[in-house]
């Protein structure tokens, strides 16, 4: 099918994404039902965040190169929108911001600095996943190769960090298997490994707003409870497999906790109870200060260096979650000062 009436589609796509922005924030004002308890919140819509299917299509039919030729034309730039091709629909999914921006630039800063500069660190990389599909990935890393790569090369990063302001946790949580499964055109030794998916939701009315870092592995892997329980049976393995279309870790970390609708959808995930942890309830202990042990995100070196950690590299890449908070709190307040400023100026 043909690519056309693109400044009408595109603006289209911009009022949904601006929608997508307001239905965000009547939820995150939201309380659950007196007739219902976090536990039991499960329901049908919570499980797409009362978003329907969440995807916002511009055009369908599309081949790759066609898509190529799509993201080269100027209607696209100038509709200030990020798109990404899957399965031959172009899908509308975020809105630059300066929350957005910055906090993957200060993530790829930190990757770069962790490792010593031996990751090489790229932003906005462009990664085809086969099935007529591909993604503009906000951070990816790889390992430094020595000596460079031959002209022609293409990155095969170990890690993919998606930071989502308007984006949906259905968008992030649906982009685990595509990420992975992209990687089997790489060697063993350079496959990715690590998807990390960060999630700002709206600034509240009290000026707090609620965090969600969703870590998922290629290899996943969760220690074992029945380990650890008194006189556990011989050879009772350590560690437990699921699947990479699960999340190994979820933490919320923001100055208020994730409204009921998140935890419930994370929890269809299939996350196991115990790897959902942070500032979930009202009750729960929340991110106030760098260094508190429940708020640090710790990824070790060797899934980044899978053909063996370089020397100087610390044995874990630890990202304390208070740190990131504080840098997006910023921004959202940014945004909103500058939101009412607009409104202000159009009132007037």
């Amino acid at each position: 099918m043909p690519i056309s009436n693109i400044e009408e589609k595109l603006e289209l796509a911009k009022n949904r994404l601006l929608e997508l922005d307001r239905e965000e924030s009547l939820i995150e004002e939201s309380t659950p039902p007196e007739s219902t308890t976090p536990e039991s919140t499960t329901t049908e819509s919570t499980t797409t965040e009362n978003t329907g299917s969440g995807k916002i299509v511009v055009f369908s039919e599309v081949t790759l190169e066609r898509y190529h030729k799509f993201r080269g034309e100027g209607e696209l730039k100038r509709s200030n929108i990020y798109v990404r091709l899957v399965k031959g629909e172009v899908i509308a999914y975020e809105m630059p911001s300066s929350a957005h921006a910055f906090v993957a630039q200060k993530l790829a800063t930190m990757l770069d600095i962790w490792s010593n500069q031996h990751l090489n660190v790229l932003c906005e990389l462009d990664i085809t996943t086969g099935n007529n599909s591909e993604y503009c990935a906000d951070v990816v890393a790889e390992p430094e190769q020595i000596p460079p790569p031959a002209p022609g090369y293409e990155a095969q990063p170990t890690i993919i960090i998606e930071v989502a302001k308007t984006e949906t946790l259905t968008s992030l949580n649906d982009l685990a298997p595509d990420y992975f499964s992209a990687s089997v055109r790489y060697t063993q030794t350079n496959s990715a490994t690590v998807y990390l998916g960060v999630k700002m939701f709206p600034r509240r009315q009290d000026s707090t707003a609620a965090m969600l870092a969703i870590l998922y592995l290629r290899n996943n892997q969760v220690p074992n409870p029945a380990a650890n329980a008194p006189n556990p049976p011989p050879n009772t393995p350590p560690m437990i497999a699921m699947a990479n279309t699960i999340p190994n870790l979820a933490i919320s970390f923001g100055t208020a906790p994730i409204n009921y609708q998140r935890t419930a959808f994370v929890n269809n995930t299939g996350i196991r109870n115990d790897r959902l942890t942070g500032y979930i309830q009202n009750n729960d202990i929340p991110c106030t200060r760098a260094g508190m042990q429940n708020y640090q995100l710790t990824i070790p070196a060797n899934l980044l260096f899978p053909g063996g950690v370089p020397v100087g590299v610390p044995n874990n890449l630890v990202i304390d979650l208070w740190w990131l908070q504080n840098k997006i709190l910023y921004y959202l307040v940014c945004i909103a000062f500058m939101l009412l400023w607009y409104i202000i100026i159009n009132i007037c």
